[in-house]
């Protein structure tokens, strides 16, 4: 194509330029605000924009007289369809309301329609449109993860306001163009509109940010690159798991109600603080069922006791079949179960006892640091720790110290020894009164009365040992 003369071409693009120019305004204090445009307007084209903050500091809603034209929030001002103005002058309003006042304001917006389309030619290099720093795209869009298709599938349209004057050629570039995933995106070069070839999974890539280009057959680019970000909206593909598939807690026996057993933790890769990930925990079975004696919350997933009656001694463990599903729990949800093993601690709730009420054995007499019976016991709390390893003690009988009794330690029984000589002709039997404990204090159980401490009777026999005549006197002098 010819180039245009250098004086002519020089007005025309200040003339376009001036017309085509996206302005940024203030409302100053929501008077008239007017805006050059052209006669024809695309559907979604940036007209212009107003600073909607000099009206309200936060704009609650905003209307607009003209349902050709929709105003966002941040004051930008585009068409809603293709709109061709016929007149030189096209007038509507902006109603912006104040969320706490609920005052209402009117910002008067006046269009002039000037210049006329000039047939596309080419330009010399330095009479060409400048590059504008506007953004010349529709706003964002976001594309929908697992998509069935059909491939390939329509994103969006971009276009430059520079193609109503030259012949403009588009192309893409970023992740899923010409960077992993390779090939996802293509643009058609003469239209602008983007599409994908196939679909996508979010939990592998969140969004796409890419930048479209314009430029002219000879490369000459009349538009800044154009960031475009192609969000991912997310499926509920991803049922949540939990984080240990088979989890062990431990509590002690006979806590109280309420007491926290531990906390559950699932795992959902879906999108974060959307309803694909609104976790709901919930317990499925108890085993042994019954009685029941654990609750989960259903946000936390912590697990706590409902009941004081845990007996190790009745069922030192519990597992419980839990579950846990997303979108909030509701039946259509998607899930996974999961098992906690409960272990019960051992307390010391129940008291050692003789296995015999009364025992019996003998000794010769004069016999000192000799066994002379063992008693055992029997104690329902975990063996070989404190709270079964028995304690025993000489209640009466042994005023004289003629006794000791202690605990074996590979068998927990009682041994009773002789420390003291006996005397037959001083005493032929001894009773003895002898009571266990345990090393480890006694815990009451819920429901429970504190008990005494078990006693048992130890008869002791003393044999009549032969010591030969004594001579009185011991020593006798005969001379």
């Amino acid at each position: 194509m010819a180039a245009a003369s250098a004086a002519p071409g020089s007005i025309f693009c200040k003339q376009l330029l001036f017309c085509l120019l996206v302005l940024i305004l203030s409302c100053d204090a929501c008077q008239k605000i007017s805006l050059q445009v052209p006669s024809h307007l695309q559907a979604e084209t940036l007209v212009g924009k107003v600073n909607l903050k000099e009206c309200f500091p936060s704009t609650s809603l905003i209307l607009s007289s003209d349902p050709d034209f929709r105003i966002l929030e941040d004051g930008s001002i585009y068409t809603t369809h293709d709109l061709i103005l016929s007149s030189e002058r096209k007038s509507f309003s902006i109603f912006p309301s104040d969320g706490q006042s609920q005052e209402q304001k009117k910002i008067e917006i006046v269009l002039d329609v000037k210049g006329k389309k000039v047939p596309k030619k080419r330009h010399t290099r330095d009479t060409v449109l400048k590059r504008s720093k506007r953004r010349w795209a529709p706003i964002p869009c976001s594309l929908m993860e697992n998509s069935l298709g059909p491939f390939p599938q329509h994103v969006q349209q971009v276009q430059s306001d520079a193609a109503q004057n030259y012949t403009i050629f588009y192309s893409i570039s970023g992740p899923g163009v010409d960077k992993e995933p390779f090939n996802l995106f293509y643009i058609d070069k003469d239209t602008g509109d983007i599409f994908c070839t196939r679909s996508i999974d979010r939990e592998q890539y969140e969004q796409f940010p890419l930048y479209a280009y314009a430029t002219t057959a000879d490369g000459y680019a009349p538009e800044y690159p154009l960031p475009l970000l192609f969000k991912v909206e997310d499926d509920n593909d991803n049922a949540p798991y939990f984080e240990n598939k088979v989890t062990i807690f431990s509590v002690p026996e006979n806590c109280r109600t309420g007491t926290s057993v531990g906390q559950v933790t699932a795992i959902d890769l879906d999108e974060p603080d959307t309803l694909h990930t609104r976790l709901k925990y919930k317990i499925l079975q108890q085993i042994p069922d019954h009685p029941k004696h654990f609750s989960i919350h259903p946000d936390t997933g912590v697990i706590t006791t409902t009941t004081p009656l845990l007996d190790r001694e009745h069922c030192d463990t519990y597992k419980l079949i839990m579950e846990v599903r997303d979108m909030g729990g509701q039946p259509f949800g998607l899930f996974n179960t999961g098992t906690i093993t409960i272990s019960l601690e051992d307390e010391n709730d129940n008291p050692p006892y003789f296995t015999e009420t009364s025992y019996f054995t003998e000794v010769e007499e004069n016999r000192i640091d000799v066994e002379i019976l063992r008693m055992a016991v029997h104690d329902q709390d975990l063996p070989n720790t404190p709270h079964s390893k028995a304690v025993y003690k000489i209640l009466q009988g042994n005023e004289n110290g003629n006794f000791k009794i202690s605990t074996d330690p590979n068998t927990n029984e009682a041994v009773l020894c002789v420390v003291k000589p006996l005397n037959y002709e001083v005493n032929r039997q001894v009773v003895l009164q002898v009571g266990v404990l345990n090393e480890a204090q006694f815990t009451k159980a819920a429901n429970s009365k504190t008990p005494t401490m078990c006693t048992t009777t130890v008869t002791v026999k003393i044999k009549d040992s032969d010591e030969g005549p004594e001579c009185q006197p011991p020593v006798k002098v005969i001379q």
